[in-house]
């Protein structure tokens, strides 16, 4: 509930008028600024939602309130409009820099678990798309009051390690000459090893055998190996690191299968012999069919931790070292069903995970004209590689301007192109990624709100040259300043829904209303060029669009920038 509605509230709650008050805005504005719709007082009194609104608004207009300047009844709905000077001044103090923050939050831990690359493989696209999604969702959280710890789980043990060793291992003297080239050469060149490893596993018999070794001598944590293992490992963490940079992203901790491994497959042999788990064909299974769900191997027939017996490894490391309320897992949705046995299996080992762990779920990523991922094949398009794409995309737009600084500038445009056309859909659903359309300053893209939030800055600036001290009186509002007033004061119900249900692509949709909003009324109101009083005002209103803009691009992970 918003100020507005809050104060609306107490006004008929004073006046004796109580129940289930639903507020809506009219969606034709000669109406009023608020609706309030009598259908559910209708059905709680049993009367007609017409009468109940005359009822209404004869009760209001016995009293003066100084929120309140015209009160209409029109069939089931009470038409509320505010009073310009009231608006005002309760918008235009309100808005600070806590304004949209809450405490919801406070004395709560969340683990944001994202990213999660395996080393000595390709960063995908989903891994893009995970990590910018985990990251608004942490900062959202934060916003909310939560202590969020940013976690990345990376697969360094396994079969697509062993696949790259081999591969590495075909190439050895090349491996070590890799030292002299930069990280994105090194890292090239492990991508090459491991697509090399994965093609000759299915031709070739003995190539596989040699693999399966390597798999066996990486478990083992054999000596003979270490050190080309380590070196290779550290190249592909080495790389990752650069694109968090980029995205503007960290970690607070990071979890790899190695630290896990032991533990899951000791934890899953302990609760075998509890009856927990069940041997099956060699194999240690959990039998998730006996609770809706599908049997999955924890430990494989070879003796080592499946992902799922390796993740009861992580949750208990989770849940020792940390202590959280909830674990968020931010993942494709091709691992929902996987994730939902590991938590049932998680219930009988370590009970106190119930209920605090979470898969948010992602949806798929795909350019258009459906290309596909695949790090076996390293043929396809990566998430490195589409981020530097979109990069190069705004240098060429950007070639002829002027701009003080324009590489960065370009690559925190870039980066907002991306990042807002991945937040702006839910959670879950697919994204299809338009080059063109998300690098447009104009519509429903990054660089959009970047532009609004730009023009703003550079009135302000050339107000400030001509010595216009900003001021929030104003007598009588255009109808264009009364709807961005409205549409800023509803900001913190906007950040607190994010929150509750986790999904950043409200704040997106909010900022896009808001720039739009923004726009109308630059086009109906002159602000430089207004009477003292207006422009005044104006100035005043456009520093808190820009404050409440900036606020939530940082929630989104956007940076802002001076000038575009």
């Amino acid at each position: 509930m918003n100020c507005i509605e809050q104060e609306l509230t107490t006004i008929l709650n004073n006046s004796g008028i109580s129940g289930q008050l639903l507020f809506s805005i009219p969606p034709d504005k000669t109406l009023g600024d608020v609706a309030l719709g009598c259908f559910a007082l209708a059905k709680e009194q049993q009367k007609n939602p017409a009468e109940i609104a005359n009822s209404i608004v004869n009760t209001l207009k016995e009293k003066s309130h100084a929120s309140i300047k015209q009160v209409i009844a029109t069939g089931p709905y009470v038409n509320i409009t505010l009073n310009d000077a009231w608006l005002a001044e309760q918008a235009l103090l309100k808005i600070t820099k806590t304004f949209g923050t809450h405490d919801t939050g406070k004395g709560k831990k969340y683990l944001v678990e994202f990213a999660c690359p395996n080393p000595m493989k390709s960063f995908h696209l989903g891994h893009l798309r995970n990590t910018i999604t985990g990251e608004s969702v942490s900062r959202i959280l934060e916003n909310s009051g939560y202590t969020v710890i940013r976690v990345n789980y990376q697969g360094d043990v396994g079969m697509h390690i062993a696949k790259s060793l081999w591969g590495i291992y075909q190439n050895l003297d090349n491996f070590h000459a890799q030292t002299a080239q930069d990280i994105k050469k090194r890292v090239e060149f492990l991508g090459a090893a491991y697509a090399a490893g994965s093609q000759a596993f299915e031709t070739n018999e003995q190539a596989k055998a040699e693999i399966l070794e390597y798999n066996q001598k990486v478990y083992d944590r054999d000596p003979t190996i270490q050190d080309v293992y380590t070196t290779a490992r550290q190249w592909s963490l080495e790389y990752f690191d650069t694109i968090y940079q980029k995205l503007d992203t960290h970690f607070d901790k990071l979890y790899f299968e190695s630290e896990v491994d032991v533990l899951g497959k000791q934890t899953v042999l302990e609760y075998l012999k509890k009856g927990i788990f069940k041997k099956s064909e060699g194999a240690i299974i959990f039998e998730g069919s006996k609770y809706g769900l599908h049997d999955r191997v924890f430990i494989n027939s070879k003796g080592f931790p499946s992902y799922e017996g390796k993740e009861i490894g992580l949750a208990i490391t989770h849940f020792t070292q940390q202590h959280p309320d909830k674990v968020i897992h931010v993942v494709g949705k091709e691992q929902t069903e996987y994730f939902k046995v590991v938590f049932k299996a998680l219930e009988h080992v370590l009970p106190e995970t119930t209920g605090k762990e979470q898969h948010l779920v992602g949806g798929y990523l795909q350019l258009k004209g459906d290309v596909k991922m695949s790090s076996r094949l390293g043929n396809v398009i990566t998430g490195d590689a589409l981020l530097e794409q979109v990069i190069a995309q705004v240098q060429d737009v950007m070639a002829e301007s002027n701009i003080k600084d324009k590489e960065h500038i370009a690559m925190l445009i870039a980066i907002a192109a991306l990042k807002y056309s991945m937040l702006k859909v839910g959670v879950s659903d697919d994204v299809a990624f338009d080059m063109n359309a998300s690098v447009s300053i104009s519509g429903d893209s990054g660089p959009y709100l970047l532009y609004i939030t730009a023009r703003i800055k550079s009135i302000l600036r050339k107000a400030a040259s001509l010595s216009v001290v900003p001021s929030h009186t104003s007598t009588t509002l255009h109808q264009t300043e009364k709807t961005v007033l409205i549409h800023l004061l509803s900001y913190p119900e906007i950040t607190a829904k994010a929150s509750e249900i986790i999904n950043p692509a409200v704040i997106a949709k909010y900022l896009l209303d808001l720039a739009q909003a923004f726009n109308s009324f630059y086009h109906e109101c002159p602000v430089l060029k207004a009477p003292e009083q207006e422009q005044q005002f104006r100035l005043q209103l456009i520093e808190k669009i820009l404050l409440v803009m900036e606020q939530g691009l940082g929630l989104l992970g956007i940076t802002p920038v001076e000038e575009m």
